[in-house]
Parts: C-alpha cells; structure tokens; sequence
C-alpha cells in the first residue's frame, strides 16, 4: 500500500500521541474491514497456535493476534517499564499469556535503552537525523539500562505448538533479534516484520539485510501490510509479511 503519512491517520501511527496509539491500530492494521484483508486471508489458509509478539508496546497488538486467530498461548516481549501495567492487564484478554519484561538481543545481560519522548519510537538504537527531520515528537530520548536475553533462551522449555506467528517491532533492532532466535524462527510458520528501506535509526540494518536472515529459515517475502513514506515521497518503512511455505 503506497500511502503517504497525511493521507491517513494510520500512517503517522508510530508518532502520534500515545492515547490515540490504540483506537487508531484497531482502526486500520488490526480490525480487517473487508473480506479481502490480509487478516482475513491468513485466518482462512492458516492454522495459527501461538502467538510470539517481539516489541509488544501496550499489548495491543498481541491482543488483536490471539483472539483473531484464537491462539492456544502468547508470548510478548517488551522491555519498556512504561507499558508493564497495561501488558498485565492483558492477561484478561488472552488466555495463556507469557510476559517478558526484557529486550531481545542476540546476548543475554544489559544493554542500554534509549526511552523516547514518544513511547512506541524507544529503541536500543539511537534515533536518526532523518528520524528526527521527518517525526518532530520523536526528537527527546532519555538513556536507561534495561535487561537483555536471546529468544532461544527464555523460549527453550517452552511447548511451543505449531503454527506459529511471529510480529516484529523492535525500530531497528531486528538482526540482534533474529540473530538470538534462530530455533524459535526456524519453527515458525508466519513472520510479520516492521523493515525500513532508509535508516530510521543510527545503525539499523535496511530491508535487504533482514530479507536475507530471514531466507536463511526458508521464509518467503509474502507481502506488505502498510508502506510508510516521508512528506517527499521517499519510501521509509513497511510492515511486512514473510511465510515459510517449507
């Protein structure tokens, strides 16, 4: 979908202010309004038992997910102190829901955070000039030191049931996440991925980069959910869909 920001108040979801964050997701990416949604399609050929949300936020998103596909089990990570308490409220929503208070990373220990004046933009990576240029809200971020594990790691004991489905949004940290979760992705059936064409942030890996780690598991780009640009046009980032058809 080839949308400028202003053409919908989707588009500017990541910066906008966070009470509207979830009335405008459940308004555009999350509720399908037309049989021929990506969502519907995917609930009708897929066949999805859990639920893995990387870069949870407020648990919104993994609310939509495991009751959409009514998913045996979920699990969300998110090393945000900000949205802990709305994360446990979750777990009236969403049977069998796992919490991790941490960041995924390729190492397990601390790793600094950068917390920005626009929750959803925090990131373990320095936001970009570009960033800032384009996303004025996002130009504040305070420096804190959170805790760090491999996916592999926390999920290792874990019954995992297949199909599995996992969501990415971690602004630009998705190589160290993959790169600690090589099992988990192996399993997986379904990735869905937040991948930037320019950098969002100092240091992020682009699209080709993510593509490639994701090839690797034998996961197949499917699709795109949402492609945001800046006011000049220039493509920025997408949400996009990876099956692995193997």
């Amino acid at each position: 979908m080839n949308t400028k920001i202003s053409d919908h108040p989707y588009r500017m979801y990541k910066f906008l202010k966070g009470h509207l964050k979830q009335v405008l997701t459940r308004a555009d990416v999350v509720v399908p309004k037309t049989d021929s949604d990506m969502w519907y399609w995917l609930r009708q050929t897929a066949s999805i038992c859990t639920v893995i949300d990387i870069g949870a936020n407020n648990g919104d998103f993994a609310d939509f997910l495991a009751n959409y596909f009514k998913a045996n089990q979920t699990y969300v990570f998110e090393p945000s102190p900000l949205y802990r308490q709305e994360l446990e409220l979750k777990k009236n929503n969403i049977r069998n829901l796992k919490i991790f208070n941490v960041g995924l990373s390729d190492t397990t220990g601390e790793e600094t955070f950068f917390q920005n004046s626009y929750g959803p933009a925090s990131s373990f990576l320095k936001i970009s000039d570009q960033s800032r240029a384009e996303f004025p809200q996002t130009s504040s971020e305070t420096a804190t030191q959170v805790k760090v594990a491999r996916l592999d790691d926390l999920l290792a004991t874990e019954p995992l049931e297949t199909e599995i489905f996992i969501k990415i949004d971690v602004q630009g940290f998705e190589d160290k996440v993959i790169q600690g979760g090589h099992q988990t992705f192996a399993k997986s059936k379904y990735v869905l991925v937040e991948m930037s064409f320019v950098p969002m942030y100092i240091g992020q890996p682009l699209f080709n980069q993510i593509h490639a780690q994701l090839a690797e598991f034998g996961h197949e780009f499917a699709g795109i959910k949402n492609q945001i640009h800046a006011a000049s046009g220039q493509p920025m980032f997408a949400h996009c869909l990876y099956i692995k058809n193997t």
